[in-house]
C-alpha cells in the first residue's frame, strides 16, 4: 500500500478507508512481505499465504466456524469451510492470515483456535476486530481501491459496488464497509 496515502481519499463522492492502524502498525519486514501481494485485485491470497509460510487447506468444518488457524506437525495450517460461499472463504482466509500477523504468540500458546472456539476461551473481542481490521487490508487493499473506484464517473451506484465486489472477490457488504459516503 502506498506509504503517502492520505487518511482518506475521496473517489466522486466516496471515500476509500485508509488502511487500518493494525496495517500501519505490522513491521516494515512484514510489510514489504505482503504488499507485493496487495499490488493487484483480486489479492492471491493463497499465494501470500504460502509466501508466509502457512498452510491453507478447504475442509468440512463444524457448522458456524468458517475457518481456524493452527499448528500442525510445526507448521501453521489454515482451514476453510469448503461449504460456505467463495466470497466468504476469501474474507476467511484474510481473517486467518491476520491473525496469524497480529496473533501469532497467541496462537501458539494455545495451539490455535477458530472464532468460537477463541470466543469460549475469554479473548477479548478486541483480537476479531483487529483481525477483520486487517482482512479488510489484505482482501481490499485501499490503494488498489482507490484505482479501481476512480475507474468509473458519477457517483458510486449500487451497480457500480458490486462490480468492484467482483472485481476484488468479495461480498457486496464487504465492499459497502470499504467504501463509505462522505
Amino acid at each position: 500500500m502506498d506509504k503517502n496515502m492520505q487518511n482518506k481519499s475521496a473517489v466522486n463522492d466516496w471515500v476509500v478507508k485508509s488502511p487500518s492502524r493494525e496495517y500501519e502498525n505490522l513491521t516494515s519486514e512484514v510489510r514489504q512481505n505482503i504488499d507485493e501481494y496487495l499490488a493487484e485485485y483480486p489479492v492471491k491470497l493463497g499465494a501470500l499465504a504460502n509466501r508466509l509460510g502457512v498452510k491453507v487447506l478447504l475442509s468440512t468444518l463444524p457448522r458456524g466456524t468458517s475457518g481456524q488457524i493452527g499448528q500442525e506437525n510445526g507448521e501453521f495450517v489454515i482451514r476453510i469451510n469448503r461449504h460456505e460461499a467463495k466470497t466468504r472463504q476469501r474474507f476467511t482466509l484474510a481473517h486467518e492470515l491476520a491473525h496469524f500477523l497480529l496473533h501469532k504468540k497467541r496462537i501458539e500458546e494455545v495451539g490455535g483456535w477458530s472464532e468460537n472456539v477463541l470466543l469460549r476461551s475469554g479473548q477479548p473481542a478486541e483480537i476479531e476486530y483487529e483481525a477483520n481490521r486487517l482482512a479488510s487490508d489484505l482482501v481490499i487493499p485501499s490503494g488498489q481501491l482507490e484505482k479501481a473506484a476512480s475507474e468509473y464517473s458519477g457517483p458510486i451506484t449500487s451497480e457500480v459496488i458490486e462490480d468492484l465486489a467482483r472485481k476484488f472477490g468479495v461480498s457486496i457488504a464487504a465492499m459497502e464497509i470499504k467504501l463509505q459516503m462522505t
